[in-house]
């Protein structure tokens, strides 16, 4: 079964001043259940313990999986390395449709992949 990894779970506050999701990724499960795979407080700024994360996270990601691409550039920039890499270059990516209302795979690329 494919998954879909969420780079970033962000969060906002409501009108309560309560953390709340600040995406609905519902239409993505169509894809495989979401995995998330930084928290909102992830930053660039700790490479060496952001880095080892994705690593550990991404190891099994496979051409069958999907990214979808939420979060801060550098972020979502790592996770997309880390995976190409785990998927020997085979990667396919989520992207809000507006006109659909759903998430759709827009990118399933073979890189000429050399580690």
């Amino acid at each position: 079964m494919s998954r879909v990894f969420v780079v970033q779970n962000q969060h906002r506050r409501n009108d309560r001043g309560l953390l709340e999701p600040k995406f609905d990724f519902s239409s993505a499960e169509e894809y495989g259940p979401l995995s998330y795979l930084l928290g909102p407080s992830a930053a660039p700024w700790n490479p060496e313990i952001i880095i080892p994360e994705l690593h550990e996270k991404l190891k099994d990601f496979s051409s069958k999986d999907h990214l979808l691409l939420v979060g801060n550039p550098i972020l979502i920039g790592w996770a997309t390395a880390i995976a190409a890499d785990s998927a020997d270059g085979e990667i396919s990516l989520l992207q809000w449709s507006g006109k659909d209302r759903r998430y759709i795979s827009v990118c399933s690329q073979v890189f000429d992949w050399q580690p």
